[in-house]
């Protein structure tokens, strides 16, 4: 194929690329199959071939592009030189001439994209790389390259997050920019040595994502009716819990959309900030800067705000910051990691914070976690649209406990994990299973994802 003499630069410009050849047989595609000229010029200067030409849509025709000029070849394909635009040096939407190891990752970020991955793995191993990206929460392997291809990318990757390139013997963490014609991605990486060689993985944040609203998340009727509520609350503490992935921030970002229309003054404290909401301060940790959650909280104070959202609450002094927030009339939400309500209220005692204090200020607690939907064009059989796997995409699944006097009083005397379960029974209060259960009668999820994701004989 890189016999072809195309350039990268020509490829790009007039949307053409080989998408295979055979004997005297050449395939093309092409983003706009009228160009009649463009087809004539390719046919002159292929006259010993049969050339044939079909539509390509843009964003096949640029991991096809960035796929063909990855490879490292020393013919006429990569030998022409065009000078690189440097406004252009990170975006992924273009091909750069004679750069193999830029066009390879380019390609990643573009299949990455398409697949609709929220991260990308590239692990060396004792021979070879292997490159995985994080799709509906589970690694799916997508490429083989040579550790020696997979340093290049690595290298590549630290000048565009001004990492220091020569180090390759301690673990580094930065983040860049990367824009495609579509896309604004805010990606994080980690760069961590390993015996054969380097574990590099990178978080995807789409600048361009907007927050879903509450009712597009998959939440139940009921649970819509609990949430609801938050939206006329003007104080308190509502805590989001669930384990990491499991979509707390994408549900705090829909509440804050729908409170943003309100007269009030919000503010959000996050690390990282994933989802850009106008109308919202929101503000990024960084700990090497001594912007850390509790210190900034210290600090918004002066603000004069109404509702203040922590990214998440990790130590006994932003937890107790939280709490006074709530107590001085804010309604505050923030994330905490545990695996349902009754440990958000026990995690609480275990910092430190008294139950009667948890307990006057506590309106909600909401425990959620993200399951794989069966994908609509199959039924779960497994199609090219669902990469064969029998799912695309996935839906909440959750449990909200509002907090009673009732529930207030059981908190406030220090009840244990027992006494408040065996309450929430009494009452007949709905569980992450019985939530999950839904879903799988309604047939929007099985219930194999549901043992994949709550373990256990459901």
């Amino acid at each position: 194929m890189n016999c072809i003499p195309l350039t990268p630069s020509f490829c790009a410009a007039n949307g053409i690329v080989i998408d295979s050849y055979e004997d005297k047989s050449i395939f093309f595609g092409l983003i706009n199959l009228n160009d009649t000229v463009l087809k004539n010029r390719i046919k002159k200067a292929y006259r010993s071939f049969q050339c044939t030409f079909s539509e390509i849509d843009p964003e096949a025709f640029s991991i096809k592009l960035s796929r063909l000029y990855s490879e490292d070849t020393d013919t006429e394909t990569n030998a022409l030189v065009s000078e690189i635009d440097p406004a252009a040096e990170n975006k992924i939407d273009r091909i750069a001439d004679d750069a193999p190891a830029i066009n390879l990752l380019n390609s990643i970020f573009l299949e990455a994209l398409a697949a609709r991955a929220s991260d990308i793995h590239i692990e060396s191993g004792p021979v070879d790389s292997s490159i995985r990206y994080r799709v509906d929460g589970l690694l799916e392997t997508a490429k083989t390259i040579t550790r020696e291809r997979a340093a290049s990318v690595s290298a590549r990757l630290r000048i565009l997050a001004n990492l220091n390139v020569l180090e390759n013997r301690r673990p580094q963490d930065g983040h860049m920019d990367i824009k495609t014609d579509d896309y604004s991605l805010d990606v994080r990486i980690s760069i961590v040595p390993t015996i054969w060689g380097e574990s590099v993985v990178l978080r995807l944040l789409n600048r361009s994502d907007t927050p879903l609203g509450l009712d597009s998340l998959g939440f139940s009727e009921r649970h819509l009716v609990h949430l609801q509520d938050l939206l006329i609350t003007s104080s308190g503490l509502v805590l989001v819990t669930g384990p990491t992935g499991s979509g707390k921030t994408t549900t705090l970002a829909a509440i804050l959309k729908e409170l943003r229309i309100r007269n009030s003054k919000i503010i959000s404290i996050e690390d990282p900030v994933e989802y850009r909401i106008d109308g919202i301060t929101q503000i990024q940790v960084h700990e090497e800067l001594d912007l850390t959650f509790e210190s900034v909280l210290r600090r918004i104070f002066r603000q004069d705000p109404d509702i203040i959202m922590i990214g998440e609450i990790r130590d006994i002094e932003t937890a107790e910051l939280a709490i006074r927030a709530a107590l001085t009339g804010h309604l505050v939400f923030a994330t905490l990691h545990t695996n349902n309500a009754v440990e958000a209220i026990y995690r609480l005692q275990n910092m430190g914070i008294p139950g009667f204090m948890a307990a006057s200020v506590l309106k909600m607690i909401i425990t959620q976690r993200l399951i794989r939907k069966i994908c609509p064009r199959c039924n779960n059989a497994g199609c090219p649209h669902c990469a064969n796997t029998g799912y695309c995409g996935r839906t909440v699944i959750a449990e909200i406990i509002s907090i009673d006097k009732t529930l207030q009083s059981i908190i406030a005397d220090g009840a244990n994990n027992d006494q408040l379960e065996s309450w929430l029974k009494k009452i007949n209060h709905r569980t992450l299973l019985d939530d999950a259960r839904e879903k799988v009668f309604m047939g929007i999820s099985t219930e194999q994802e549901i043992r994949r994701e709550l373990g256990g004989s459901h």
